[in-house]
């Protein structure tokens, strides 16, 4: 299906890195109908004309791992923590743009996707989607293979596109609790101003404490941007790990519901989706 792009010259950001903790530097141009693809380019200057060889496509066949986040890699080059930013691309409705880094990572930010909805904002670039235009024929049912009450599935619908995430941990400020986006209903910034999170003894050991959201045994570290920002950043990991096939997955007339499901049942959904 051909989608809108924005055209636009092209878009530079630099900020932090969560793996590296340096500056992290990403420059983005147009191309033409090819997609989302990045490129790990030293040079952000002097970008050679001859580089599809060393492209990884935002695609699901791509994926290298979802360990605690997405790495795409074309088995020279890695690109890790991609989910946010192609979640802010789904939002804002933007495809077939070049991607290239200074490293195999890009910029972090706070954690959720505002830092490149905030650069896309600035350039005029939100496009958003206003109906869902592809049909899901059947329901898609995907179980974790150890972990059975881990599940995600896609329900054909006639309405736009939602995405719920049920989470049920044991914790007082978290316990049970579930979060849908609806693309006829919420804003994007409902979804796309949740951070990630971690616990705050992982934080330390990582020296990611005072940047990343904290879990300490009876709270966080941090106050809340909303009561329910753990399972609203899940449904944003769920959205740009969806992107993966091939597709915005804002495009789907479908509900999606991931019960406790992570990177790794969410790949499997877009495996499904790419097929379709």
């Amino acid at each position: 299906m051909s989608l809108p792009n924005a055209t636009f010259k092209s878009l530079e950001i630099s900020a932090k890195g969560l793996i590296s903790r340096a500056d992290a530097k990403a420059k983005i141009i147009n191309n033409t109908n090819k997609g989302i693809r990045f490129f790990v380019q030293r040079d952000l200057i002097n970008i050679p004309e001859q580089y599809l060889e060393t492209a990884i496509p935002a695609h699901v066949n791509n994926i290298s791992s979802t360990q605690r986040n997405t790495v795409l890699s074309n088995g020279v080059d890695s690109i890790c923590l991609t989910e946010h930013f192609l979640a802010a691309c789904a939002l804002a409705n933007l495809n077939n743009i070049d991607v290239y880094l200074d490293n195999e990572e890009l910029p972090f930010g706070d954690g959720s996707a505002n830092l490149w909805l905030e650069l896309f904002k600035k350039h005029n670039l939100i496009q958003t989607v206003k109906e869902s235009q592809i049909k899901l024929e059947e329901e898609i049912y995907i179980e974790d293979p150890n972990q059975a009450h881990k599940y995600i599935k896609a329900i054909p619908t006639d309405a736009n596109f939602s995405a719920t995430y049920q989470m049920d941990w044991n914790h007082p400020k978290i316990g049970k609790q579930s979060y849908t986006w609806a693309l006829d209903k919420d804003a994007i910034e409902e979804v796309a101003n949740a951070r990630t999170f971690s616990t705050e003894a992982e934080n330390q050991m990582l020296g990611l404490s005072g940047w990343i959201v904290g879990i300490t045994e009876t709270d966080f570290t941090v106050p809340l941007r909303f009561p329910d920002e753990p399972s609203r950043h899940k449904v944003l990991d769920l959205i740009g790990d969806l992107y993966l096939s091939g597709i915005n997955p804002l495009n789907f007339q479908m509900q999606v519901i991931s019960n406790q499901g992570g990177h790794y049942l969410n790949s499997l959904l877009a495996r499904e989706l790419s097929k379709l």
